[in-house]
């Protein structure tokens, strides 16, 4: 593999590879079929994209940066409010159920020893905005603070398979319009040009495959979204306590 393009070209990082690009790459796949079928080389293009050398590196960032598109575009539909609703943000806010008060105050401390945002007094200021505000500049600031960690080596994974599927779901358009174009394709094949009726079938479980993964996939993307948060949060904890600890509130 030509590491110097893939490195120009920000590929050589695995969040770019796994979360973006393989996406854009497994969203081609259902045509393969058809291609089959009409004997065009998919397979031929695909290899020469994960070369990564000459135009495919160009083509490969490209498709990388189309997944993150329409990722982002499923991940503002999950989340109509991002980022104050997703998991990392909602979380540490005073009025989320799921999380208890002791573990949220918690949380609250390590954030201040680590980014010193004291979200505690944000939460008694009693300012709706600002305490939004407060919790998302303290999220941005941890994600920095906990980058290449040792202690966040979870948290990082959790972000690459989150970003994964997040990209993936959000090209369901895409590959859902590929799979039904085989299905279409190789059976018209069949009918009208002797090819082979193995390449339709497969087309058409394809087509099912594609159309009951479409349906799964959101809440999928939720739980992955869940994972990261919790592995996250246990990453700023384990690195909190490793700090110099800054005076609680009680303590002031």
């Amino acid at each position: 593999m030509n590491k110097s393009w893939l490195n120009y070209f920000n590929l050589s990082d695995h969040y770019e590879r796994k979360a973006r690009f393989l996406p854009a790459v497994l969203s081609v796949l259902p045509l393969l079929p058809i291609a089959t079928t009409f004997g065009a080389p998919l397979f031929d293009w695909i290899k020469l994209l994960i070369a990564g050398a000459g135009l495919g590196a160009v083509v490969a960032v490209a498709v990388s940066h189309v997944a993150s598109a329409f990722g982002n575009r499923l991940q503002d539909k999950l989340w109509p409010d991002w980022p104050h609703d997703a998991p990392t943000n909602r979380w540490l806010h005073p009025d989320e159920k799921s999380v208890s008060v002791q573990q949220k105050q918690r949380w609250y401390q390590a954030i201040k020893n680590l980014v010193q945002i004291d979200i505690q007094k944000a939460v008694d200021a009693g300012e709706p905005d600002e305490l939004k505000a407060t919790i998302n500049d303290a999220v941005i600031g941890l994600r920095s603070r906990i980058w290449m960690e040792p202690e966040a080596e979870r948290a990082q994974l959790h972000n690459v398979d989150y970003g994964f599927s997040r990209n993936l779901a959000g090209l369901r358009p895409v590959w859902i319009t590929f799979a039904l174009s085989s299905l279409v394709g190789c059976w018209y094949a069949h009918y009208w040009h002797n090819g082979a009726i193995l390449w339709a079938i497969v087309s058409s479980v394809v087509a099912l495959g594609a159309l009951v993964l479409s349906a799964l996939l959101p809440a999928y993307v939720r739980k992955k979204a869940h994972y990261y948060a919790e592995s996250f949060f246990a990453a700023i904890v384990a690195l909190s306590d490793l700090q110099p600890q800054q005076p609680s509130k009680t303590g002031e």
